[in-house]
């Protein structure tokens, strides 16, 4: 879990460095809200450790946190269902306008800043957690 703290950076870097093998995810399908969702593969290579990011965009319709939690968990599943043997990360996304540039979408923090929602597959389990924040 300590690696996937230092990777939450790295995922907001990824689209500046090697671009990360992604995969669209049928998941999130919510009455009234169009949604895209992707699942990037973080290596070495594309700036991550050994782990998946499930990125969830809400277009034109921002959700409340109740909904943002339950699309979140239903898209971590369905990744799940692919592959459970490394650790998830799932982060949510507005975008104001359809057809607009995904590098101005707004992330949206359901659980407070400095939250976030993540699988480890160690334990087999979905939890919100804390980002730590270390001192110099």
């Amino acid at each position: 879990m300590k690696s996937l703290l230092g990777i939450l950076a790295i995922v907001f870097a990824t689209t500046a460095f090697a671009k990360a093998p992604t995969m669209k995810l049928n998941c999130a399908k919510i009455p009234g809200y169009k949604t895209e969702v992707e699942r990037q593969y973080l290596n070495k290579a594309s700036g991550g450790g050994d782990i998946y990011n499930v990125q969830v965009t809400f277009i034109t319709k921002r959700p409340d946190d109740k909904l943002t939690d339950k699309a979140l968990r239903e898209c971590i599943a369905k990744s799940l269902t692919l592959d459970g043997k490394k650790d998830i990360l799932a982060t949510a996304w507005f975008r104001p306008m359809a057809g607009t540039n995904s590098d101005d979408d707004e992330q949206i923090s359901p659980y407070g800043s400095l939250k976030y929602i993540s699988y480890t597959a160690s334990t087999k389990s979905v939890e919100v957690h804390s980002m730590q924040l270390r001192k110099k």
